[in-house]
């Protein structure tokens, strides 16, 4: 059955396309909209919500951040950021260099927390992360640095992640780059649920790939004072195999190395080594398709893809998703990892 394309944009009219991209590693969600009219001006909040005439979710909630007019076409380019976009603008310097924002002894979701109300931002969630910074004599001084990149750098630390959803809410939590098996003990490691399952991919566009590029199979963690810890394994995490295998040269190491004055604590320091590594020592599977535009998927959920033609019947999590949509048609762009 064919159903009919539905879009709804406030203050936007003769609406010609839709493009909404969301990236797990992305700080925020982009959507580019083109029109013949609108009543938009720079900052206003934005809803979309497409899809078909029986099922038109919304797919994102921000600002409007440009304005384009093309002519003689007469077309206006609208591109909007999602409300993270309010603590990359929003860079903190104190009104004395004596005197910064400072948090001392705190939980890390509650740091973050403080220093996105700062921007602005108090639609937020998190999950709890048992890690308390600043436990020593040294405060966490925030300055001379924007809201987002301080609380994405504490989600670095942690392997945990920043970012805001479709309906402008703000999270903070344990949410990995690929499928979640629930089997480390991280808190709130739970397991990956399936959102959807996607079959017959037909003849669109797919593609399967392996790489070892972003493996690092041993970390370092710098914290303050003296403080030191490592991890490292020499056998790596594949998924496919579901166990640890020989994947880079034996006795070859690959570094990451994680630096914080936050660190203040010898056990802190061995734990988020352990966390990082189990994070970053793992083979990349990449997976990629173009299906019917389906509004309800996001990024940063894991689908079920059963492909004969690729030979995959997997969970995978979506780590960029695309949304295109327009009076000729509306397809969804997926790039996929497990």
């Amino acid at each position: 059955m064919i159903k009919n394309l539905f879009a709804s944009i406030s203050g936007v009219s003769q609406l010609k396309s839709i493009s909404v991209t969301e990236n797990h590693s992305a700080s925020t969600t982009t959507a580019v909209i083109t029109c013949g009219s609108h009543s938009l001006n720079l900052g206003d909040s934005i809803d979309i919500n497409m899809g078909y005439t029986d099922n038109y979710p919304r797919v994102f909630r921000g600002y409007v951040k440009q304005i384009e007019r093309a002519v003689p076409e007469n077309i206006y380019t609208i591109t909007c950021k999602d409300i993270m976009v309010r603590a990359l603008d929003y860079f903190i310097v104190s009104e004395t260099p004596e005197t910064p924002f400072s948090r001392s002894n705190i939980w890390a979701e509650e740091l973050v927390h403080d220093v996105l109300e700062l921007a602005g931002i108090t639609n937020y969630g998190y999950d709890q992360t048992y890690f308390r910074f600043a436990t020593g004599d040294q405060p966490a001084e925030v300055n001379i640095v924007s809201a987002y990149d301080y609380c994405n750098g504490l989600a670095d630390l942690l392997t945990w992640h920043l970012y805001a959803d479709h309906d402008g809410k703000v999270w903070f939590v344990n949410r990995k780059p690929y499928v979640m098996d629930g089997n480390s003990d991280q808190p709130g490691d739970d397991a990956d649920v399936s959102v959807a399952t996607l079959v017959d991919l037909g003849n669109l566009s797919l593609t399967k790939e392996v790489d070892e590029k972003d493996l690092r199979n041993r970390v370092v963690v710098y914290g303050s004072g003296e403080i030191v810890a490592e991890a490292s394994r020499a056998t790596s995490w594949d998924p496919e195999a579901d166990s640890y295998e020989q994947v880079l040269p034996a006795g070859f190491y690959k570094t990451a190395l994680l630096s914080s004055s936050l660190i203040a604590a010898q056990g802190y320091a061995e734990t988020i080594a352990n966390y990082n590594l189990r994070r970053f020592n793992r083979l990349w599977y990449r997976f990629s398709a173009n299906i019917l535009g389906n509004p309800d998927l996001h990024a940063r959920s894991v689908v079920t893809i059963n492909s004969t033609a690729m030979g995959v019947s997997s969970d995978w999590y979506i780590l960029q998703l695309t949304h295109n949509w327009s009076s000729g048609g509306f397809i969804t762009n997926l790039d996929l990892v497990r």
